[in-house]
């Protein structure tokens, strides 16, 4: 609820925009921008406190700010919003909004301005005479501008008085219609917010997968998530719809195992799907995504130690290789086996051609579960000992990795720029990998 509405002022469209940014803060931070113990404490806080939306892209950041200010006056249209976001790329889905006149003055204001209209001369037979429109209707009409006098005041009496209360540390709730009402309305707050939790825990996953799993990797998942995936941009010949007819998704890399998904193949889902790869959300809005392991739970779990000893030898002849430099960072990282096996074979197999530097290993997943493994190697774009100029490394190691067979070529192979400024060849394999 915007300021101005607690206020018991006048409420525009700009009471509109103060909502769509609460939402977009929510959404993008999973917070509320306003927030206290009671419902009077978020008032006060809606009144008096900064907002707090966390770290948001820009210029999405800037906008929120701007429409969560006091002033209903100082935010942006619908109009103006929308038209930032497609100026910084945003993809517009249907017609712009129409240009609106804002109402920038208030009713008191608006009225002070007003030239006084000259009263209309009575009407026969319409009861307006001396007495009907002279007196009764007068009195009628002070009657409605002091009741809505008085109940202006006792709004602001009854916000002035809630808030008292509050900050001497009582509140007490008469269980009536009115008690009816509040549980309702909490109820529903409630429900909206689980309905946005639903919405956050199944975006974070959608993006997991469009960015961490092979796209030649087959993904089981409920209706709404498949199409979810198809709309943006998963080859959808390799997602698998799970209905209530479905059998268990044993031809499936990858599971989504969103509530519907749980409920539908309750404990069996465990059994052939053992390894948590990413988890997003909590409580029945959780979503996994699960890797469906050849063999099922027993193999996965007597293949676990063996796979581990296997990694950690193979990664112990990067640290022996000569053509192959370390930062301290990347050399932790070997000595824990948590490394993709697919990189120390692309790696030593690049050693023998030219001189690499491994600046580190990154997993590039979030919400990383006990079975998900660095998958990701930046490497430095120059080496003195290989005797070649930054255009020509970064040629040849781009050559030699477009050359490898499809089970070893890198599904992502980029520059990207490291907080400390260095610039690195980004390269990575998508889930799920092997054990060993």
């Amino acid at each position: 609820m915007a300021p101005e509405q607690l206020a018991g002022e006048r409420v525009t469209a700009a009471a509109d925009m103060w909502s769509w940014a609460v939402t977009m803060a929510f959404v993008g931070t999973g917070e509320l921008p306003f927030k206290g113990e009671s419902l009077t404490a978020t008032a006060f806080a809606i009144l008096h406190s900064e907002p707090h939306v966390g770290r948001l892209p820009e210029p999405l950041g800037s906008l929120v700010h701007r429409c969560l200010d006091k002033d209903p006056a100082v935010r942006p249209s619908a109009r103006g919003a929308l038209s930032e976001l497609v100026a910084a790329g945003a993809r517009l889905m249907g017609p712009m909004p129409p240009m609106v006149s804002a109402l920038d003055t208030d009713e008191k204001s608006a009225s002070s301005q007003r030239a006084p209209a000259a009263p209309p001369g009575p009407q026969a037979g319409s009861g307006e005479g001396l007495i009907g429109g002279g007196l009764a209707s007068r009195g009628r009409r002070r009657r409605r501008e002091n009741g809505r006098a008085s109940w202006r005041w006792r709004a602001a009496a009854l916000l002035t008085l809630i808030l008292l209360v509050a900050g001497a540390g009582g509140f007490a709730f008469t269980v009536s219609r009115r008690g009816a009402s509040l549980e309702r309305l909490t109820g529903g707050q409630a429900r909206i917010g689980q309905l946005a939790a639903e919405a956050a825990a199944r975006t974070q996953a959608i993006t997991w997968i469009l960015h961490q799993a092979s796209p030649a990797a087959v993904v089981s998942c409920d209706a709404q998530v498949c199409a979810d995936l198809a709309s943006s941009g998963f080859p959808s010949s390799n997602l698998l719809p799970l209905g209530p007819a479905s059998n268990d998704p044993l031809g499936s890399d990858l599971v989504v195992a969103t509530a519907t998904v749980r409920n539908q193949f309750g404990s069996r889902l465990a059994v052939y799907a053992p390894a948590i790869i990413a988890s997003f959300g909590t409580g029945t809005d959780r979503i996994d995504i699960m890797w469906v392991y050849p063999g099922g739970a027993g193999a996965y779990r007597a293949a676990l130690p063996a796979a581990l000893r296997v990694r950690k030898a193979a990664d112990a002849q990067l640290l022996t290789n000569s053509n192959i430099g370390l930062s301290a960072t990347a050399r932790a990282q070997l000595l824990s086996g948590q490394i993709d096996p697919w990189l120390p074979l692309l790696i030593v197999t690049m050693a023998h051609s030219h001189p690499l530097r491994i600046v580190d290993f990154a997993s590039q997943s979030p919400g990383g579960g006990p079975a998900s493994l660095l998958r990701w190697v930046d490497l430095a774009t120059t080496v003195p000992a290989a005797h070649l100029t930054r255009a020509a490394y970064l040629g040849w190691m781009r050559s030699f990795i477009g050359t490898q067979r499809a089970e070893y070529h890198p599904v992502w192979v980029q520059q990207v720029t490291l907080r400390t400024g260095q610039v690195v060849l980004r390269m990575g394999y998508g889930a799920p990998s092997p054990l060993s």
